[in-house]
């Protein structure tokens, strides 16, 4: 698990910017627990870059979960965590997000990522265009199987009769 956070060239101030706009969207305004969640991750990767979060830190700071935390037997950690990503994964996927960074938090761990956005718009264009070019391929093979059932069956009745 990579624990290291490299801010640059992005910088804290991009990343934190991102956080209000993410905390601010349509994904987030309903859920206070998971935009304080995603603050508590985030602001701790820029005050203690390198270092992970654990479980019981999460459980402490953001759900008031203080003596006896057991992660095992309690998994408010880890299933607020699973929702948060699926709500990063909205919210990145709507036509209407600009935002200049992408906050990500892998799965195995609580340390989120921060990734420049202009880099996976321009793959996921590119991933838009061969997807299309599929769709193209497929139609044009569709065609051609047609054509040489229609040529082979033309055939195929010319030679048997009498």
């Amino acid at each position: 698990m990579n624990t290291s956070v490299n801010f640059e060239p992005l910088g804290p101030e991009r990343v934190l910017t991102t956080l209000n706009s993410v905390c601010t969207s349509e994904a987030f305004r309903k859920s206070k627990r998971m935009r304080e969640l995603l603050r508590y991750l985030v602001q701790e990767s820029i005050e203690r870059p390198g270092q992970p979060v654990t479980a019981e830190a999460i459980a402490a700071n953001v759900f008031n979960r203080t003596n006896g935390f057991d992660a095992i037997d309690d998994p408010i950690v880890r299933t607020t965590v699973s929702r948060l990503r699926a709500a990063l994964a909205t919210h990145y996927e709507q036509n209407d997000c600009e935002d200049e960074v992408e906050i990500r938090i892998p799965r195995g761990g609580y340390q989120p990522e921060f990734l420049p956005r202009s880099a996976k718009r321009g793959l996921l264009t590119h991933w838009g265009n061969l997807r299309s070019n599929f769709w193209i391929l497929n139609v044009a093979s569709t065609i051609v199987a047609l054509i040489a059932l229609v040529v082979a069956l033309s055939v195929g009745t010319g030679s048997c009769s009498p």
